[in-house]
């Protein structure tokens, strides 16, 4: 329903939570989102009387969580070019999860890439449950690839970006580049013109060589594919990052195994609540039982120690999505849920330049209730 009332939940706004917290949507719209009592409210919105109430029982009212950073889910895989169905069918797996929104990674390969863009742009997702495409590479450092491929890599070349761009159609939105390679800063104008968030990572630099772009710029999931922090050798890319970097944004894969507890309460400590964005660089496993599957043409075992090549045991993903990275970062970070969610709602919003307002008089009434453990979501049942 478009226009109803919830009662008794803890309202998770950007920078503070509400206990007691009322919440009125009229015609899809929130009129209302403060502290109660619903019966001292509604003497300010006596319109709103005639909606029906449901009672949060002392859950969470959040915005959707936001997936920026994800290959696949529930045997659905972006590499693969799932048909526009597929698309659809993963958005309703995925908001069984309070997950409202998905930016489809994927390595460059103009085949897989091309048949993205027209189920994207056929299955009706775009720009609000599909903002648009991450493509991690192809201009990267092999020598930091992780999962990647080496034939899915490629020098800087202007030729190859303009390509890239042509085959996306518009819809590229994020792309990851390793900013010591040669050339590379030839090529950031070009994504900026475009409108795409560069995202510095897959790197081997030290910090002194790196090229910077001009704009706003992210870093792909830190602490992974990159340099780590050394006390006697130039800091890389992690080290510029937690050092006060110039980056706007960071990634974090706060799964729990790609980044350890410790190094999570680092970043936690270095990094502004506005900066991070959690994401779950998740694979087609995720969702999905345990055990053996194929990617890239290699066996792969899904388990509780991630998702790895089976004959070299490299990380290649995560099999876990949403609020489980929420929850893990919160964990160990010690940060408040309302920073937590933020990373994973308004900031990567924020990165894709569409401002959404959160739970706000004046927003879209677009939203999840969530059991008090954070284990269970659903949209207003009334």
């Amino acid at each position: 329903m478009d226009s109803f009332i919830l009662k008794n939940g803890t309202l998770v706004l950007l920078d503070f939570q509400i206990d007691d917290a009322v919440l009125i949507a009229q015609h899809g719209i929130i009129s209302y989102a403060g502290p109660g009592p619903l019966e001292a409210v509604l003497d300010h919105f006596p319109e709103a009387a005639s909606s029906p109430v449901e009672d949060c029982r002392g859950g969470y009212i959040l915005p959707p969580l936001v997936e920026l950073h994800i290959h696949g889910a529930f045997s659905v895989g972006f590499e693969q070019g799932p048909p526009a169905e597929a698309l659809v069918r993963l958005s309703a797996r995925l908001e069984t999860l309070g997950i409202g929104a998905f930016v489809p990674t994927m390595l460059w390969e103009e085949q897989a890439v091309s048949e993205l863009v027209r189920a994207i742009k056929t299955s009706g997702l775009f720009p609000g449950k599909i903002p648009g495409i991450y493509l991690e590479g192809p201009f990267v450092n092999p020598q930091k690839r992780g999962g990647i491929p080496l034939q899915n890599i490629a020098r800087p070349s202007k030729p190859l970006l303009e390509k890239i761009l042509e085959v996306c159609d518009g819809l590229l939105a994020v792309m990851t580049l390793a900013p010591e390679l040669e050339g590379v800063d030839e090529l950031y104008p070009l994504l900026e013109s475009a409108g795409v968030v560069i995202a510095l990572g897959h790197s081997s630099t030290p910090g002194i060589a790196m090229k910077l772009p001009a704009s706003r710029f992210s870093v792909t999931h830190l602490f992974n594919a990159m340099s780590g922090l050394d006390h006697r050798s130039s800091p890389g890319l992690a080290g510029y990052v937690l050092g006060g970097g110039k980056q706007r944004w960071a990634e974090l894969n706060a799964d729990g195994i790609h980044v350890n507890r410790f190094a999570m309460n680092v970043a936690s400590r270095c990094l502004d609540p506005s900066q991070l964005i959690l994401t779950s660089d998740a694979i087609a496993a995720a969702g999905m039982p345990e055990g053996m599957f194929s990617y890239f043409g290699q066996d792969a075992l899904s388990d509780k120690t991630g998702v790895r090549y089976k004959e070299t045991g490299t990380l290649i993903g995560s099999n876990r999505l949403g609020m489980e990275l929420v929850k893990s970062f919160m964990a160990a970070s010690g940060w408040p849920l309302h920073a937590c969610v933020r990373a994973m709602s308004t900031n990567p919003w924020d990165l894709l330049n569409r401002t959404r307002p959160g739970l706000a008089a004046g927003a879209p009434a677009e939203l999840f209730i969530w059991d008090r453990d954070l284990n269970h979501c659903w949209r207003s049942t009334t």
